[in-house]
């Protein structure tokens, strides 16, 4: 299977696709209440249980301001409502094994522990330390992934969260993991991917107009113009390869010496990445919430065919 790049995009689509029946096959008025109801019954649970507020020193997603933890909690339930508008998608409200992918220093996994008690979950992240700490303090299950996505994630699962992380990746990867993430779900099983889409895009775009930043492509003309202005890599392919192509990538160098391979910020249309799920036949896309994910990042919901 090809793989999408910010550079092809004039290959043909593929041919129209004959898609698997979404389950349930039908809803009457009795299936639908019953879903309502079982998923009304996890958050009254979850509303009387405590979620574990003690935050890993290796967390680096958590401020630590009062408005600092505020924020930490809402991207937490900002999760759980994406999740629970899966659930009522697909009508599949009792998922048996999760994966939280990439589970960072627990700022999601907390909630799922809470919300999804009964559940088998599983936690996987670059960073080991922050794996031991989300390991001994909410008692899920560490699993081993391939960093740049080269081999399958092991287990299939019925739902697979994943927060910040193909934000980071260039074309080829982004694609990539996206396969291997479906690929690593059971028969009716949900992924809730969240990437950085047209609105992350445009902050950026408006973050460095802000700070007086050029596109680097005009830096020699505006050093002798205006005097040395600083150039921005992320405008200029803001205004070329996600302009033309609906993705752009700036790669991060100490984030690319960090982990061994390329690592920065991507930016991806929906329609560049409803291009990589219209290469399959046996994903359905379910979903799709412009800034689902804390009120910035996309979140697309992806069911494999069971």
């Amino acid at each position: 299977m090809l793989l999408p790049s910010s550079r092809d995009v004039r290959r043909p689509r593929p041919g129209p696709a004959l898609l698997p029946v979404h389950a349930p096959p039908s809803w009457g008025g009795d299936a639908t209440a019953a879903v309502l109801e079982r998923c009304l019954a996890r958050w009254r649970r979850y509303e009387t249980a405590t979620v574990d507020p003690a935050v890993s020193t290796h967390d680096d997603m958590l401020v630590d301001t009062p408005e600092g933890r505020a924020h930490y909690r809402h991207v937490g339930l900002s999760a759980l409502r994406l999740i629970t508008e899966a659930m009522l998608l697909t009508g599949r409200t009792d998922p048996r094994r999760i994966l939280d992918l990439p589970c960072g220093g627990g700022r999601v996994t907390r909630h799922l522990v809470k919300f999804f008690p009964e559940a088998e979950i599983a936690v996987a992240d670059l960073d080991a330390r922050k794996v031991a700490d989300v390991v001994a303090q909410f008692g899920v299950t560490e699993i081993k992934s391939s960093k740049d996505f080269s081999a399958p994630l092991p287990g299939a699962y019925d739902l697979i969260f994943v927060g910040s992380l193909v934000t980071h990746f260039d074309a080829p990867l982004f694609a990539r993991a996206v396969n291997v993430m479906i690929d690593a779900l059971a028969p009716g099983g949900v992924l809730v991917l969240t990437s950085a889409g047209r609105n992350w895009a445009a902050l950026a775009g408006v973050q460095d107009r802000d700070a007086g930043l050029v596109p680097q492509r005009w830096w020699r003309a505006a050093l002798a113009l205006v005097g040395g202005k600083k150039a921005s890599h992320r405008l200029r392919v803001l205004e070329s390869d996600y302009a033309r192509h609906g993705f752009g990538y700036t790669e991060v160098r100490s984030w690319t010496k960090l982990y061994g391979q390329s690592y920065g910020g991507s930016f991806a249309a929906p329609s560049w990445l409803m291009r990589v799920v219209e290469e399959r036949n046996d994903a359905l896309v379910i979903g799709l919430k412009e800034r689902g994910f804390d009120n910035l990042l996309d979140a697309t919901l992806i069911q494999r065919a069971g």
